[in-house]
C-alpha cells in the first residue's frame, strides 16, 4: 500500500516538536553563562513564534484568510529576526533588532496588507513576500557566518541551515513572478509544500546547531581558564611551563638568548595584614596591570603563586633581560594602587636567569633566577639581581 505525504500533519507534528526542544532547551541552558543564556533565550523565542503558523497551517490545510496571513508573516518575520539578533549576543555585539530587520518586518506585514484586502493578488503576495521572508533567513546566516573569529563545524552547519531555508522561499517567488503560476500547479505545490516543511523543521534542526555553537564557545572558555590565573587573568604555573619549555627548546634550536625573572611584591604580607584578603587581592590584579604595562610585546607574565611571578623574555640576553627588569621595577615605583581609597605605592624585586651551559632547561632556569631573587631581598628589596653576579660572587 503507496504511503501519501500529509503536509498538514507533519505541520502539527513539527509544532509538537518544536516546543518540545524550546522548552527543553529553555531549562536545559539555565546553568549557561549569562551572555550565552541570553542568547539561547532570545533564539528559542524566535523558534517558538513559528508554532501558531504552522497550528493554523495544520488544523486548516491552509493559511485561513488575509488576516491569518498577515499574522503568519508577522509572526515569521519576527522569528527570524529574533534568530539573528541571537546571533548578535552570542558575539557580544548589538542586542537589538537592525534597522533593516524592522524594515523587512514592517514590509512582510504590509505586503498581505495590501494584496490581500486592498489590490487582492495572491502572486503579488508571495511573489513579494517570499523574497523578503528570504533576505531574513539569509540574515541569520550571515550573522552567524560573518561575525568574524574562528568559524567551528556547528557555525557552518547553523548558517547553512538557514541559507537552505532560504532557497525554497526564492524558489515559490520565481514560479509565482513568472506568471507560469497558474500553468505549473504541480510546481506551485510542490514549492508550497518545500517552503513550509523546510521553514518548520530546518530553523528546529539550526536550533540544535546553534545549541552546540553554545557548547563550542563554553569549552573554548573552560579551556581559556584552565590557562589562566583565575584572580589575575595572567597565565598560571602550568600554562607558564609549558610555554616556557617550548621558548626554551625553540631558543636552543636557533641558538637564540633567552631569559627568565623571578618577581616578588616586597612586604605584601603588610598588605593582607592592614586590609585582609579582599584588599590584598584588589591590590595584586593592579600590580598584575601595571607590570603588563611595561612588557612588551612576546613577554609573557605569569603568575607562580601567592605574590610571586614569573616573566619569560625570548631573545633576550641578561643585559636585556635586566633592562626590563629595571623597567618594570621603576614603573611600579612611581606608580600607586587604590585599596580601599588609599593610595600606596608597592615595590617588587627581581632575579634574572639567561640561557647558558649548565642552566639549559627551564628547572635550573627558575633555580637560578629564585636565588638571584632572594639575594635582591637580602640586599633590601626593590632592586635586581642576576644569576651571573651571584656566581661571580661565589667564584
Amino acid at each position: 500500500m503507496r504511503m501519501q505525504f500529509d503536509l498538514a500533519t507533519a505541520m502539527i507534528m513539527n509544532s509538537v516538536l518544536t516546543l518540545g526542544v524550546g522548552l527543553s532547551l529553555a531549562v536545559t541552558v539555565s546553568r549557561y553563562p549569562d551572555q550565552l543564556r541570553h542568547a539561547m533565550h532570545v533564539w528559542i523565542g524566535g523558534l517558538l513564534l513559528q508554532i501558531p503558523v504552522f497550528l493554523m497551517f495544520g488544523l486548516n490545510g491552509a493559511l485561513p484568510g488575509s488576516a491569518a496571513i498577515v499574522l503568519a508573516n508577522a509572526l515569521f518575520a519576527l522569528a527570524y529576526a529574533e534568530m539573528a539578533r541571537a546571533v548578535r549576543v552570542f558575539a557580544g555585539g548589538n542586542a537589538r533588532n537592525s534597522r533593516t530587520e524592522l524594515i523587512l518586518i514592517a514590509a512582510l506585514i504590509a505586503i498581505p496588507i495590501v494584496f490581500g484586502y486592498l489590490i487582492p493578488s495572491p502572486r503579488w503576495r508571495l511573489g513579494l513576500g517570499a523574497p523578503l521572508l528570504a533576505c531574513l533567513s539569509l540574515g541569520v546566516a550571515r550573522a552567524i557566518l560573518a561575525r568574524g573569529g574562528t568559524l567551528r563545524a556547528a557555525d557552518y552547519l547553523t548558517g547553512g541551515l538557514f541559507i537552505a531555508c532560504a532557497i525554497p522561499m526564492l524558489a515559490r517567488a520565481c514560479i509565482e513572478l513568472s506568471g507560469l503560476g497558474e500553468s505549473l500547479e504541480a510546481a506551485r505545490t510542490v514549492a508550497r509544500n518545500l517552503f513550509f516543511l523546510t521553514g518548520s523543521s530546518l530553523p528546529m534542526i539550526g536550533t540544535i546547531g546553534f545549541l552546540l555553537m553554545c557548547n563550542d564557545r563554553i569549552n573554548e572558555e573552560l579551556s581559556r581558564l584552565a590557562m589562566l590565573d583565575p584572580l589575575t587573568g595572567v597565565f598560571n604555573r602550568r600554562t607558564f611551563e609549558t610555554h616556557a619549555q617550548n621558548a626554551i627548546a625553540q631558543a636552543q634550536r636557533n641558538g637564540l638568548a633567552l631569559s627568565l625573572l623571578a618577581v616578588d611584591i616586597d612586604h605584601f604580607k603588610r598588605v593582607n595584614d592592614e586590609f585582609g584578603h579582599e584588599g590584598g587581592d584588589l591590590a595584586l590584579q593592579r600590580v598584575v596591570d601595571l607590570l603588563q604595562q611595561g612588557l612588551s610585546d612576546g613577554e609573557i607574565l605569569s603568575r607562580i603563586g601567592g605574590e610571586e611571578f614569573a616573566v619569560l623574555i625570548p631573545d633576550a640576553d641578561e643585559a636585556a633581560a635586566s633592562r626590563t627588569a629595571e623597567r618594570l621595577r621603576r614603573h611600579l615605583e612611581r606608580s600607586t594602587v587604590n585599596v580601599d581609597g588609599r593610595e600606596l605605592t608597592l615595590h617588587i624585586s627581581a632575579g634574572v636567569a639567561t640561557l647558558a651551559p649548565g642552566m639549559d632547561n627551564l628547572s635550573a632556569l627558575l633555580r637560578a633566577a629564585d636565588r638571584a631573587l632572594y639575594a635582591a631581598k637580602r640586599a633590601g628589596r626593590n632592586r635586581i639581581a642576576t644569576s651571573s653576579a651571584l656566581s661571580e660572587a661565589v667564584a
